[in-house]
């Protein structure tokens, strides 16, 4: 949500990165891709402080989903769109240009989905999932909150409802053995940052907490 607009007439340059921000792309020593940077202004964990959108670079069988190579043809693809529109707009068939608004983002999403029989993905799980992703691949749930925005309270508050969060199809393309191995690097991680189930169920139940 942080990406897109929420509606037709709601870009806020305040709130949302536009045209003129500041795109960087990195290099490994042997030239090839390593990252793409740029700032938005505003997030839901640091406010008007903004926040730093790192996309790391992906190489061989998931080149096609390098967000580096995405970024970079999103922006040649849409040159001619006006300095005043938000970073991820683009032009329609006619050459007008328009925001990418979140319904519609999601709505071109789902007809990808139902395309392939599956079942409706809420927004959600584009974080969730890729929170998953990066855990099963050794990625430390510290990094993979820091990635996310999380505090760590906030982290396993979203983890707590794991199962529920993610969609059904989503939760069978891993195996139980993953699953558990993810459970426990979150209860470990739980552990080491002294968060009690006691807060956690709190939180969940909407009673106002106060930590010394």
């Amino acid at each position: 949500g942080e990406l897109t607009i929420p509606s037709k007439n709601g870009f806020n340059p305040k709130y949302h990165a536009s045209r003129t921000t500041n795109i960087s792309f990195t290099t490994n020593p042997d030239c090839s891709r390593k990252a793409v940077t740029f700032r938005i202004p505003w997030s839901k964990t640091t406010k008007e402080l903004g926040a730093s959108v790192v996309g790391t670079a992906q190489h061989q069988s998931l080149q096609i989903l390098c967000p580096s190579v995405a970024i970079e043809r999103h922006m040649a693809a849409n040159a001619s769109v006006p300095p005043t529109f938000s970073l991820f707009a683009y032009l329609d068939d006619q050459g007008i240009p328009h925001h990418m608004v979140k319904s519609t983002f999601l709505a071109f999403c789902d007809r990808i989905w139902k395309s392939a029989g599956l079942e409706h993905v809420h927004g959600h799980s584009f974080r969730i999932g890729g929170a998953v992703e990066l855990l099963l691949a050794g990625v430390t749930p510290e990094v993979v909150a820091a990635v996310g925005g999380w505090t760590s309270l906030a982290f396993l508050l979203y983890w707590r409802r794991f199962e529920d969060i993610l969609p059904t199809h989503i939760l069978k393309a891993y195996d139980s053995g993953q699953i558990s191995r993810l459970k426990r690097t979150l209860d470990d991680y739980q552990k080491a940052n002294n968060i009690p189930n006691s807060l956690i169920d709190a939180c969940i139940s909407g009673i106002d907490i106060i930590e010394d």
